[in-house]
């Protein structure tokens, strides 16, 4: 259908809307053309005049409206012959028109960028910044504070803050792209600045939001690092005039992860036996008790939800194997409240040993009735809530050091900066979880696994070989791509390594595997059965104080 001219409607342009300059709109006008594919890739455009009549302006309105699209990687023009949509528009430079910004929505559209932008790299500089990239994050924020305290605008300081931030998080991309973003929104960051230096109250409000996430990043808590983040967003747009937008309520920060709490699938029920004896005192070092959940119900604030895995069927699973001892780990599904733990680990006798969830305002009394049940480590979990954070670390370390206990980290060493500086100098032994929790696709050179093999080396860290499954590209054993890693840990140093089921293996995104043949992995791993053995029976013995005569 076409109207008197000729025209289809979809070609047909609005009326301008003239408080904007004209070319800036003539170009958003047919920038939204192209990219709905109204004019397809390739396509000869009106020519000046056409589009001067269409849109009742003159030609040089025109003129600038095509150079902008040029500039944009929108249209190619060629002499004597007219302008073109480019081949590939799709492929043209991301662009935010600095000039543009001049309404509300303009200013929203921007704000919604941020604020998954921003809240993101916030998170990603507190669990990856190195304490370089800290220093250079305080310094930001001094520099910022100095200007707002003498009550004098700070946009430059806004910027040279967020930037620290985005570099901090050890991510090019996010790096280069705030950088993009910062020098295009400082129209809204002057009205912004504007309104919050108003008066000193607003100041210290403003310096207050950038110091929530000056220590979330400094704690190296990322949960808090969004918070802040999402809090700081928040009070932008209330100071732009945003208030109230649909999906930025203040409430949404601490739903996020509550509202889709997945469900995992058993364990088999029929384990295999191994294809070798595992010997005398063989130790499965890491593994859960769930349930029943009637009487040890699950924190509101986990990341799943586990079927009920019983101290039985796990008996069953250690017999089948031809495993004695056993390590029960405090799951994050339970947060601090370690009674199933305990409780699993009475039951399971002297040949059983745990390690639990605590804060630092755990008393003296509470850690003697745990050691005296068998405890003998306190677990950091940084990937999956569980109430501990990177700034309890050294904290718990001093607090547990009297009990000869371990501090057990289960964090991913390619994205926590400085392992050996952080985790080296603590006052207790530390064992790294699933053999670093870093993704094969990575490569065993990366910076952080190199670090915990070094750490292992000299015998100041232990490493359990456990869950393959979480780091695999692979769907099913024998998960050849951990070859190389286990085979690199028991390299650094066979005396500070042991092996884990992870039994029932909760959260596991590929089928689930049977534990006899993950015990035939170590097997493949072990350079000569004397290694698996020590690997299996000395090490934990030595570890987790079974060669004790008591508790």
């Amino acid at each position: 259908m076409t109207d008197r001219s000729g025209k289809a409607p979809e070609r047909q342009f609005q009326a301008l809307n003239r408080p904007k300059r004209l070319s800036d709109e003539i170009a958003r006008q047919i920038s939204e053309r192209i990219a709905t594919g109204v004019f397809a890739p390739g396509e000869r455009m009106p020519t000046e005049a056409e589009l001067a009549v269409e849109f009742a302006v003159g030609r040089s309105a025109i003129r600038e409206a095509i150079a902008k699209l040029r500039q944009e990687g929108l249209v190619t023009t060629r002499q004597g012959v007219g302008a073109f949509v480019t081949e590939d528009p799709g492929a043209a430079s991301f662009q935010i028109d600095t000039d543009g910004l001049r309404t509300i929505e303009d200013f929203r559209h921007v704000m919604e960028l941020r604020m998954e932008l921003e809240v993101s790299v916030a998170a990603m500089a507190a669990r990856r910044r190195s304490r370089a990239q800290l220093e250079k994050v305080e310094e930001a924020f001094q520099a910022l504070k100095s200007r707002l305290e003498r009550g004098e605008a700070a946009v430059d300081e806004q910027h040279a803050f967020h930037r620290a931030i985005a570099i901090a998080s050890n991510n090019p991309h996010f790096r280069d792209f705030m950088q993009f973003l910062a020098s295009r929104i400082r129209v809204a960051l002057s009205v912004e600045t504007e309104r919050a230096t108003g008066g000193r109250d607003a100041a210290r409000k403003l310096l207050r939001e950038f110091e929530g996430i000056l220590t979330a990043v400094r704690l190296g808590d990322p949960d808090k690092a969004r918070r802040a983040a999402w809090f700081h967003l928040l009070r932008s747009a209330d100071r732009l005039g945003l208030r109230g937008l649909q999906g930025w309520e203040e409430s949404r920060m601490t739903l996020i992860g509550e509202n889709l709490i997945p469900v995992c699938a058993p364990a088999d029920p029929q384990p295999r036996k191994p294809r070798f004896t595992p010997p005398p005192g063989a130790c499965d070092c890491h593994a859960h008790i769930f349930g029943p959940e009637s009487r040890y119900p699950y924190t509101r604030h986990r990341t799943y939800t586990p079927p009920d895995a019983l101290l039985p069927a796990y008996k069953h699973m250690l017999a089948t194997l031809g495993i004695q001892r056993a390590v029960i780990v405090q799951p994050s599904v339970y947060g601090t409240d370690n009674r199933a733990t305990l409780d699993a680990i009475r039951a399971g006798g002297p040949d059983f040993r745990g390690v639990v969830v605590v804060d630092e305002n755990i008393d003296t009394a509470e850690m003697e009735r745990m050691h005296e049940a068998g405890v003998r480590g306190v677990r950091i979990n940084l990937l999956f809530k569980s109430g501990i954070e990177v700034s309890d670390v050294r904290r718990l370390a001093e607090k547990i050091a009297p009990f000869g206990w371990h501090m057990q980290m289960l964090i991913d060493v390619s994205e926590f900066a400085d392992i050996r500086e952080t985790l080296g100098r603590l006052p207790v032994d530390v064992v790294f979880d699933h053999l670093g929790h870093m993704p094969t696709s990575i490569g065993t050179d990366h910076p952080g696994f190199q670090e915990m093999l070094s750490l292992l080396a000299d015998g100041r860290a232990w490493a359990k070989i456990s869950g393959a499954y979480r780091i695999t590209s692979a769907s099913r054993t024998p998960y050849d791509d951990v070859a190389p890693y286990a085979r690199a840990i028991i390299a650094a140093n066979p005396e500070r390594v042991v092996w884990a089921s992870d039994w029932p293996h909760p959260y596991v995104n590929i089928p689930m595997p049977n534990d006899g043949d993950l015990l035939d992995m170590l097997d493949d791993w072990s350079p000569d059965a004397a290694t698996r053995d020590r690997i299996l029976a000395t090490n934990p013995a030595r570890l987790y104080g079974f060669e004790e005569s008591s508790f």
